[in-house]
């Protein structure tokens, strides 16, 4: 889907300032029909779009058809403008026939005043005799606001948010106080993953809603510090990330972007509760350094500077839950964390 077309907004009652859900017409496709030099009667295969545009709006009960016409800059102001009202007309007319209900319909006409092409040439007068069919879906809507803020100092920080939704994905730049404010689907799960120059991201799931405030705290990523990748989750006796994991990846490339002095090392973690420690010789050892290599190898592969990254097993001997029994417990003891070891700047001296 593309960028928001229009924003039809209302506070609601009951909310407070800054709280507001609105409705958004969202643009999912686009296409042209073309018409010969003076005529409003569509050239071929127009027939094949209109039954197109019919199934969508079948398919989208909150369906809108936006009709634009135009011409080329032959003839008066006055005829041309009349032309692409007749052009607008005739395309209605076929959509109608072919199913779509009449009250889904815009019309905007415009004659030659905005052309796509230029109209010296015949080639470009072609492009400019045209009526654009444009068919929006109307999305529910809302702001997300919230603040980024320092874990020490609560002080705000700018930062990069990632959003992700099933049908969803948008990126938001936060002002240099951390503070933000955008429009997001309402009453829609999504993740907000954190980037910030100098600080560990961090990942949050959460289902917007008109009153929800993001506040986050972010650990700054400096030598000697150590967290954990957020959502990095494997497979049980395995180096194979679960599916919803791998979307992580390019933010663990973008932390390393972002960060370009820092040297860090990848610590694979492994689950095997109420056990001894495991031996380096053993094969759940092995594991937990397959899967901090794991993280390496991509890193690598996106052209990391490998002098700046390592990695290594820890097996079972830093899980976060030693006695674990839930299954979320044991997924988080199956962990890869970053250590800031220093930075290329101390490394060359």
């Amino acid at each position: 889907m593309r960028s928001l077309f229009l924003i039809l907004a209302m506070t609601l009652p009951g909310l407070a300032s800054g709280q507001m859900s609105f409705d958004s017409l969202t643009l999912v496709q686009s296409t042209k029909i073309y018409f010969d030099l003076g005529q409003d009667q569509w050239q071929e295969g127009a027939d094949s779009v209109f039954y197109e545009v019919a199934t969508f709006t079948a398919e989208h009960q909150d369906a809108r058809i936006h009709l634009t016409a135009h011409t080329d800059s032959i003839g008066t102001d006055d005829s041309n403008q009349g032309l692409s009202d007749r052009r607008a007309q005739s395309v209605l007319n076929g959509l109608i026939e072919a199913g779509v209900p009449e009250d889904l319909l815009v019309i905007e006409t415009f004659g030659e005043s905005i052309p796509e092409a230029d109209n010296t040439t015949e080639e470009g007068r072609q492009q400019n005799r045209r009526v654009t069919i444009d068919c929006y879906i109307n999305k529910p809507m809302t702001y997300l606001t919230g603040r980024i803020i320092d874990e020490e100092t609560n002080e705000g920080i700018p930062a990069e948010l990632h959003l992700k939704g099933k049908e969803y994905e948008d990126k938001i730049i936060t002002h240099e106080d951390g503070t933000f404010k955008h429009p997001v689907p309402d009453q829609k799960v999504i993740r907000v993953d954190i980037l910030s120059k100098g600080y560990f991201l961090k990942s949050k799931t959460i289902k917007t809603r008109a009153d929800i405030m993001l506040h986050m705290a972010l650990p700054a990523a400096a030598p000697g510090k150590v967290a954990e990748i957020p959502d990095l989750l494997f497979v049980g006796d395995k180096a194979v990330l679960l599916p919803e994991s791998e979307r992580i990846l390019p933010m663990v490339f973008g932390f390393m972007k972002l960060n370009p002095d820092l040297v860090i090392e990848i610590g694979g973690h492994i689950n095997r509760p109420n056990q001894p420690p495991v031996s380096r010789e053993s094969w759940h050892y092995q594991l937990s350094r397959d899967r901090a290599k794991v993280i390496y190898d991509y890193l690598l592969q996106n052209e990391v500077d490998p002098r700046r990254i390592s990695y290594k097993g820890y097996g079972n001997w830093k899980m976060l839950f030693p006695k674990a029994k839930s299954r979320r417990d044991q997924q988080q003891n199956r962990r890869v964390e970053i250590r800031v070891t220093g930075t290329m700047e101390n490394d060359d001296k």
